[in-house]
């Protein structure tokens, strides 16, 4: 039986994936022991999936496509530049959704209760919409990082219309994950 790691996440266009990448080059100065993401990977994740067996992809296209049937499309804009759980005890660094995250959330737990009937679990911690940058491997120069999100000026860098959510397929490879679209549901 083959399992295929799997999310729901809104691509972003080449322009935005552009801009992030220029903040996460600044932010690259101050961390040497960051694993820093791909900028062709940047997206937003509205639900991990994890490792599902593939006889079961139908069933998930199915329920994002109902979760996502009654909305129409609408704008994000990104900017802003920090790390969860903070700054200080970095192990994700991010870049923020200053506008659409209402949206955002919303889709995202639209899609996680159509998956919950689908016998996927419930997400149980509340959706914070952003882009991941980069994840702290090594706990050494996380202050030295700290001071570095905080010296970034990371001000509107784009924004650009959602217009489909995609069900993709993580591969994990040495050199790093490359992920591919499985799905793109369309909003109306």
């Amino acid at each position: 039986m083959t399992l295929i790691r799997t999310f729901v996440a809104v691509l972003l266009g080449d322009e935005l994936k552009k801009r992030i990448s220029e903040v996460q080059n600044q932010a690259k100065k101050f961390a040497p022991d960051v694993k820093w993401v791909a900028p062709d990977n940047f997206h937003i994740t509205l639900k991990f999936l994890g490792n599902i067996r593939e006889d079961a992809l139908s069933s998930v296209f199915s329920a994002v496509e109902s979760a996502v049937k009654d909305y129409s499309r609408f704008e994000v804009a990104v900017g802003g530049l920090g790390a969860f759980p903070n700054p200080k005890n970095a192990r994700v660094v991010w870049v923020g959704v200053e506008e659409g995250h209402d949206k955002l959330a919303s889709l995202a737990a639209a899609i996680d209760a159509k998956l919950a009937e689908q016998g996927f679990p419930k997400e149980d911690r509340d959706f914070r919409s952003h882009i991941t940058i980069g994840r702290v491997k090594d706990r050494r120069h996380v202050g030295k990082l700290a001071q570095g999100i905080s010296s970034i000026t990371a001000g509107r860098l784009g924004r650009q219309p959602v217009c489909s959510i995609a069900v993709m397929k993580s591969v994990l490879r040495p050199e790093g994950p490359e992920y591919l679209p499985l799905k793109l549901v369309d909003l109306s």
